[in-house]
């Protein structure tokens, strides 16, 4: 069989052997989609400096990049006074290049590079979608990505993975056009041999689970398109070297003694150790894929099916090529003894696509039936994504009843709203045959979503406490040493701006308090009575350090005690430190968030007149669409809960009587269709 021939197959093909007519009885809005997606795509740039740094692994990548650019010693990394080789060294030579070109960085800077990774990367996927089937893929795929909660999250942080999910896209970008291309380009075998090199500077050889396979498929679909020996070595050359130098340089600075426990350390707390793989089964990442692909749970698990289906037989090889991106990673990741679901981020470009071409099933299929009474099987994927959506929109509002923040409500309900209403015009679309509007509204919806919870809501949150125990533990100790016994925190080592060393036994502290008894000792709740056998008196407790702000159930057990001791009464007495309350706007007050809520149920009403006069343009005649009863009834609604809020009788008589008029004349609209009169179906009534 010419593999080669089968994957060039267009989707002009029809009937059992290929995929139905793209866009039948449906133009693309290809317009509509660019423009969502230059909206959408600025997501994880908004409020990029909130909240403050709480993660351990941000405070790690942050202050081993600072010591880098500090020192000027770029070789051998070190985080709180150690050399820290459990990781490589692309993300601490990224922050320290920034810190020579800004100087000392905030949240707002050192998150920059993964901000635009995460923006590049999704135009990697885009062009990837792109070459491989067609743009209108692509762009759905990159909206998927764009919109995956979980890929907003990482390309917001200044953590590893985003990185190695970047170059493991720049891999895939390269091996689809050696591939798929028309011409041949041996030269980019050498580009290929680089991008792994950068993915190894990432993660180690974490990349090789994403782009071995891959390759070793192509190469075999594609016997024509393998590279001349000379460019494949050259090409293997340049991954050796660029990946291994570091390693060298490193091992003469350190020893191979050094390096090489470095890398066992790693390997066996990764890879072998008995403790991580006790904590999760081998079936972990199975229902971590739905997991990781929200709010799009539905398109993407089905996308990994889609090679199995016999109507996509023109496709399924390069479907096939896609999901063992997925797939592979997903089983060799599964053996492994640390599991964790930012493993799977990389192959989140590939499940976009997946995603992107199960959509595209749905469209093309319920395009065919248009004017038709039958009903695809497939149009049921569509509405049960739509149906995700309204169902997570409407857990966001119950969310309400957790929280007794105030200003938190109107960015919850704006969030709600956003998905409800992303997910309701999507399922109108899709059961009247419109399948890209359809997929519009839901990347409308998702955009909502996005800018209010990383725009609003979670840059209020004070979403870890450290960054303000640190000021208050500064302020306690001042210059005096500071330990850690029995424990560690690494954002601590960021805020404090100094190593903090860390004892294990009792008689390793007691001899440190005896040499410098003016010594402070943090110590957790687990190790308190160990340590106050040697440093007596507490003078600051923290009861839950790390302790999400959100009232998310299960959350409560990631808060651990943590205290502040001395050795020396004069330190004051113990003081219980608070969890900084989030800075609110002074306008964010009850009588505001009224008045907004006022102003938009009068845009809701003013709307229908708004609806009605376009209405009557595009006609060339005054008519009433059904819209302005619709929109009389939500805003008459919401006017009247503001009247009633205001206690003004005059706006509660208004809107209430109004009220009984507007839902009398939907109800004779909606009759007389029922009815079967002629005209019933316009959706609208002329005025005489």
């Amino acid at each position: 069989m010419d593999w080669a021939k089968t994957l060039r197959v267009d989707d002009e093909k029809s009937g059992v052997d290929g995929v139905s007519p793209p866009y039948a009885g449906e133009a693309v809005p290809i317009v509509l989609l660019w423009v969502m997606l230059a909206v959408a795509i600025m997501v994880p740039l908004v409020s990029l400096g909130r909240p403050e740094l709480g993660s351990p692994h941000e405070a790690r990548v942050v202050v081993t990049g600072h010591n880098m650019a500090e020192s000027g010693d770029w070789v051998v990394p070190r985080f709180n006074g150690s050399p820290r080789l459990q990781k490589p060294p692309l993300p601490y030579w990224t922050i320290a290049a920034m810190v020579e070109l800004f100087g000392p960085l905030d949240e707002r800077l050192f998150r920059l590079p993964s901000a635009l990774m995460g923006i590049c990367g999704v135009l990697v996927t885009l062009a990837v979608g792109r070459l491989v089937f067609d743009l209108p893929t692509g762009l759905v795929a990159a909206l998927i990505q764009l919109f995956t909660v979980k890929y907003i999250i990482e390309s917001r942080l200044a953590r590893v993975d985003i990185y190695l999910t970047f170059w493991v896209s720049v891999c895939l970008l390269i091996l689809s056009i050696l591939f798929f291309s028309e011409k041949r380009r041996d030269w980019l075998w050498v580009l290929l041999g680089a991008a792994i090199a950068m993915g190894f500077l990432a993660k180690w050889v974490t990349v090789f689970v994403f782009v071995l396979p891959v390759m070793l498929y192509g190469l075999w679909v594609f016997p024509e398109r393998r590279p001349r020996w000379r460019w494949g070595l050259v090409g293997v050359c340049a991954c050796a070297v660029l990946g291994l130098s570091w390693i060298a340089i490193l091992a003469q600075r350190l020893g191979w003694e050094a390096v090489w426990a470095g890398w066992t350390r790693e390997v066996q707390d990764n890879i072998t150790s008995p403790i991580h793989r006790a904590n999760h089964g081998i079936l972990y990442y199975i229902p971590q894929v739905f997991a990781i692909s929200f709010p799009w749970s539905v398109v993407i698990p089905v996308g990994l099916t889609l090679p199995l289906w016999r109507r996509l037989k023109a496709d399924r090889s390069r479907l096939v090529w896609f999901s063992l991106w997925v797939l592979v990673p997903l089983v060799v990741l599964s053996l492994v003894s640390k599991k964790k679901a930012d493993y799977l981020l990389p192959a989140l470009p590939a499940m976009a696509i997946l995603g992107a071409r199960a959509w595209r099933v749905v469209v093309d299929e319920i395009s065919c039936e248009s004017g038709t009474r039958t009903q695809s099987p497939n149009r049921s994927l569509g509405v049960a994504q739509a149906v995700v959506f309204v169902v997570t929109g409407i857990l966001t509002l119950l969310y309400c009843f957790m929280d007794n923040e105030l200003h938190r409500y109107a960015a919850i309900i704006v969030c709600g709203v956003g998905l409800m209403g992303g997910g309701v015009a999507a399922y109108l679309f899709l059961i009247k045959g419109k399948g890209w509007p359809a997929m519009a509204a839901l990347a409308m919806g998702s955009t909502v979503f996005g800018y209010v919870l990383f725009g609003v809501f979670l840059p209020l949150e004070a979403r870890t406490s450290s960054a303000g125990f640190a000021r208050a533990i500064a302020e306690a100790v001042g210059d005096s040493p500071l330990v850690y016994f029995q424990g560690s925190d690494d954002t601590l080592v960021y805020h404090l701006h100094r190593n903090i060393p860390s004892i294990s036994k009792v008689e390793q502290l007691r001899g440190l308090m005896a040499e410098r008894p003016e010594t402070f000792v943090l110590a957790e709740g687990r190790s308190l009575d160990a340590a106050r056998e040697v440093a007596g008196h507490v003078v600051l407790h923290h009861p839950k350090l790390r302790d999400a702000s959100l009232p998310l159930p299960g959350k409560e057990q990631d808060a651990f005690n943590v205290y502040l001791l001395s050795n020396s009464s004069s330190s004051g007495s113990a003081k219980e430190f608070a969890s900084i309350s989030p800075t609110v706007p002074e306008w964010v007050n009850g009588m505001n968030l009224w008045i907004a809520f006022g102003f938009l149920a009068q845009a809701m009403f003013f709307g229908r007149f708004l609806l009605q006069w376009i209405e009557s343009e595009r006609r060339q005649e005054c008519v009433v669409p059904v819209g302005f009863w619709w929109l009389s009834v939500v805003g008459g609604v919401m006017l009247f809960v503001y009247a009633v809020h205001r206690r003004d009788p005059v706006f509660i008589a208004g809107q209430g009587c109004g009220m009984l008029i507007y839902l009398r004349n939907l109800y004779f609209i909606y009759a007389k269709r029922l009815r079967g009169k002629p005209g019933s179906g316009e959706g609208s009534t002329p005025i005489q």
